[in-house]
């Protein structure tokens, strides 16, 4: 494990509460930097309201969220600004229709005044070279494949030069062919340094780029340790029967 490393999250006691289900029950854990977390477990466990609370997209009913110093579960912290130093990647894309592809990674930098028009087309071409899809650059995004969206979307994410990124299943609205495309690219940017935390039913990926493994499930870390003791090695009872049924 990456025990050096500076710490650049830290989730303490995180609790989420919708009415009477409590999704997320006290969990604390630190992600630090250039490490890649995987977030495995079955459906409903509270790995993606997990990962959505890391930048507030789900305001935590309790308990604290440090990123790079700043506690963002404040009331005074900015967290537009603070989102601009975390990428988020969805399941389902969401880039703008009405935009080509060039204009869709161009528009944040652009938006926010971090570049200019000029820099951020430059920038654009250059991150479209880097997800291999250079000659997309005016199509819309309705002429695209699922796993070239999904390529475009970590585009727009890497535009913005954050410190984290955050993948919420990147690859589970995907035709089984178009996964691995997607995942090259990740494993690309983990190779390059890029912080990463990704929940994921690819548990290939978990095994070969992930630093560390947590395995959630009923809305507490079950068990947390390297890729190598999670899937070779699993203490906790639960993480067995889990996968024993996916592997």
């Amino acid at each position: 494990m990456n025990d050096k490393g500076e710490v650049l999250l830290k989730v303490e006691k995180l609790r989420k509460v919708y009415g009477e289900h409590e999704v997320l029950k006290g969990i604390s854990t630190e992600i630090k930097r250039n490490e890649v977390v995987a977030v495995i477990g079955p459906s409903g466990c509270g790995k993606s309201t997990f990962l959505r609370s890391l930048n507030l997209l789900e305001k935590p009913t309790s308990g604290t969220i440090t990123f790079e110093g700043t506690d963002i579960t404040e009331q005074s912290v900015d967290i537009d600004k603070i989102r601009r130093k975390i990428g988020m990647v969805f399941q389902q894309f969401n880039l703008f229709p009405n935009y080509t592809v060039k204009e869709n990674i161009m528009l944040a930098p652009v938006k926010t005044k971090m570049m200019s028009r000029y820099d951020a087309a430059e920038e654009a071409e250059k991150l479209l070279r880097r997800v291999g899809l250079f000659d997309k650059a005016d199509s819309y995004p309705s002429m695209l494949s699922g796993g070239q969206k999904q390529r475009i979307a970590i585009a727009r994410s890497l535009a913005m030069h954050p410190d984290v990124m955050l993948f919420d299943e990147p690859t589970s609205a995907l035709d089984p062919e178009m996964v691995g495309e997607v995942l090259d690219i990740m494993k690309e940017l983990a190779e390059s340094g890029m912080t990463m935390v990704v929940v994921t039913h690819e548990m290939g990926f978990a095994r070969e780029v992930a630093n560390r493994v947590l395995f959630f499930n009923d809305g507490i870390i079950k068990e947390e340790d390297t890729p190598e003791n999670i899937f070779r090695n699993p203490k906790n009872d639960r993480l067995k029967e889990f996968l024993s049924k996916i592997l």
